[in-house]
């Protein structure tokens, strides 16, 4: 009997966490790999066993090679990344073995939807609603807008210039480097989780309570909320390239002027997993009977209404509302409480040593990189 079923990567935080819970709860041996020894699930009750592997960004060579000498030891039936590392082992496919499931698209159309400007460009090719692109700082009269690098994660790089100056002094910085010009819309984010795989398609939907960097981006806590028509613009995107796995899109949703567009597309777990999971939407789960039996019969019924809350992301944006100075009183009131919520993120009562990994991680990459976003 194999001792491994699924190598998971990229597990030092709540994501990586939230899928082995996920896997490891319906019998599945887990094993957790990251480039860091102590993490949220190398430290779970959960994790059937750890290994480190070289950063796969600044070393990707050895970062494969260490992979595929874990996978011929192991011998799982699923090698599933979480994260960007995705691209670098789709490159590498054919090294690994053919009968060794790894349930992403190609590295083209990893790129063609982490690339924020081809993947805006599908999205309106689709017809799914989209801000206004800007070519040139002179076609923009109304500020702030969005300015961003084309590829990028958890709000980095990201900015809202409210001038010309700024704007212009942003575009200076980033010369040389591909951005992307868009009209900034009001109201909130939104996200769409989908789980698309040949004859079945699934999507949840959950608004962002509190996010962790001004302006957006990466969100502590979370609400599943009712929006079909968020659902079907999402699908009419991923219909037009016959997407396969698991994705998140993000839109923006300004309610007092009755507007939706579309942000970007993260062809992988997003990082509020653990909503969709807690509402009875067991995305892991669900892509793995789709990869390894090719179907998934089970009900899923998406409980609306379903509130989660990042522990340790909350007090990180505590820290950081305080650093900048922005912050008002209720967005506080959100932070500090914990009523209300029906799971978290990265802790639970049965498995309370795995926070302590995370907390862990978090203070090395702060002390590290004096960075509260590692």
């Amino acid at each position: 009997m194999s001792n491994c079923d699924v190598i998971v990567t990229y597990c030092w935080n709540r994501v990586g966490y939230n899928i082995l819970r996920s896997l490891a709860k319906h019998g599945l041996k887990v094993w957790a790999a990251d480039t860091s020894r102590t993490n949220i699930c190398s430290m779970s009750r959960y994790c059937a066993g750890h290994f480190v592997y070289p950063d796969p960004f600044t070393d990707e060579n050895h970062f494969i090679d260490c992979l595929k000498e874990w996978v011929a030891r192991l011998q799982p039936t699923m090698l599933l990344p979480t994260h960007d590392e995705s691209v670098v082992i789709m490159r590498h496919r054919e090294e690994f073995p053919k009968d060794l499931i790894i349930p992403y698209e190609d590295e083209k159309t990893l790129l063609l939807l982490a690339n924020k400007a081809t993947s805006t460009a599908l999205a309106g090719n689709s017809r799914v609603p989209i801000p206004k692109v800007y070519h040139s700082e002179e076609e923009i009269n109304q500020y702030p807008v969005v300015f961003k690098t084309v590829i990028g994660n958890s709000a980095k790089s990201v900015f809202f210039p409210k001038n010309r100056e700024e704007l212009h002094r942003l575009a200076e910085t980033y010369r040389g480097t591909d951005t992307l010009m868009e009209e900034w819309i009001g109201g909130c984010d939104y996200s769409v989780d989908c789980v698309r795989w040949d004859g079945f398609c699934k999507t949840s939907v959950y608004r962002a309570l509190v996010t962790k960097t001004d302006g957006g981006g990466t969100t502590t806590q979370r609400e599943i909320v009712a929006m079909p028509e968020l659902e079907q613009e999402a699908r009419k995107m991923l219909d037009a390239i016959d997407f396969h796995g698991v994705c998140g899109m993000d839109f923006r949703v300004d309610e007092r002027h009755n507007r939706i567009a579309y942000i970007e597309t993260n062809a992988r777990f997003t990082g509020g997993l653990a909503t969709p999971i807690a509402a009875g939407f067991d995305i892991p789960w669900v892509l793995y009977c789709l990869a390894t039996k090719g179907s998934y019969d089970e009900p899923i019924k998406v409980r609306v209404g379903t509130r989660t809350k990042w522990l340790l992301g909350d007090i990180i944006t505590l820290v950081g509302r305080v650093l900048s100075m922005k912050w008002n009183r209720q967005e506080m009131k959100r932070v500090f409480s914990c009523h209300g919520f029906d799971a978290f993120d990265d802790f639970f009562a049965d498995d309370k040593k795995a926070i302590l990994g995370e907390a862990c991680y978090y203070l090395e990459k702060l002390i590290k990189n004096r960075k509260l976003n590692p």
